[in-house]
């Protein structure tokens, strides 16, 4: 299970993910797959990209820092340590795929968003959590560490358990080549792909579910989650 006490300090050069260039591997149309979206991004004349977003309400879905930065969607709130945001989202037509953890040695699914906004996936390993200590988005958040491929566009996108939970959003690909520990030691993994951790993330995301819905009470109404509106107060 994730251990944030216990995660280990490294150095590395990061690859952040809102294009359709970098990949550290090869992924593959996904036949079955858990509901995620397609974000465009961009600038017109300027930019122009795509990642991805998981919803977890009907109204609300997680994606990265800086897919939701370019993107369209109304920004609730970014996370203060972590590459994460969570944006506002019409998820009515999707299936909501419950938050669930991950061991080392666990296997996970990735998940995300080709440019033509096909599903694509890859298989791999959990491996461990790092802090990436001269990295300004990662130095003080968790970062998970698989060896499932990821390509740009996948930003934003999904990491599964073999129950179909969702552990993590997928964030940035490590340089292997440019990744050590502070001790000098390199990582023997495949490929360094880097997914937050939900189980990190649930505080903070817990905090902005409330807020929201607070804020939107017809929304609220209709739609909380049980477990939501368990943690707001009594009505006077």
């Amino acid at each position: 299970m994730h251990t944030f006490l216990g995660a280990l300090i490294a150095t590395t050069s990061l690859v952040v993910l809102s294009g359709c260039v970098h990949s550290n591997g090869t992924t593959q149309l996904a036949e079955n797959h858990p509901d995620i979206d397609y974000q465009f991004l961009g600038v017109p004349l300027l930019f122009q990209g795509h990642g991805t977003s998981v919803p977890i309400t009907q109204e609300l879905s997680l994606t990265a820092a800086h897919v939701a930065s370019l993107s369209y969607s109304t920004v609730v709130a970014y996370h203060p340590h972590c590459d994460i945001a969570l944006i506002q989202s019409d998820n009515r037509s999707d299936t909501i795929a419950s938050l669930g953890t991950v061991y080392p040695g666990q296997k996970i699914s990735a998940f995300g968003m080709d440019a033509t906004g096909d599903v694509i996936t890859s298989e791999g390993v959990y491996h461990l959590d790092l802090n990436f200590v001269n990295d300004k988005d990662y130095a003080n958040c968790p970062s998970s560490i698989t060896d499932a491929a990821i390509q740009g566009g996948m930003s934003g996108g999904g990491a599964y358990n073999e129950n179909n939970e969702l552990v993590g959003i997928l964030t940035g690909i490590a340089d292997k080549r440019d990744t050590r520990l502070l001790s000098g030691e390199p990582l023997e993994i495949e490929r360094l792909s880097i997914f937050i951790p939900t189980l990190y993330l649930e505080p903070w995301l817990k905090e902005n579910m409330v807020n929201y819905y607070r804020d939107n009470a017809v929304v609220a109404k209709k739609n909380m989650p049980e477990k939501t509106k368990q943690t707001l107060p009594a009505a006077n």
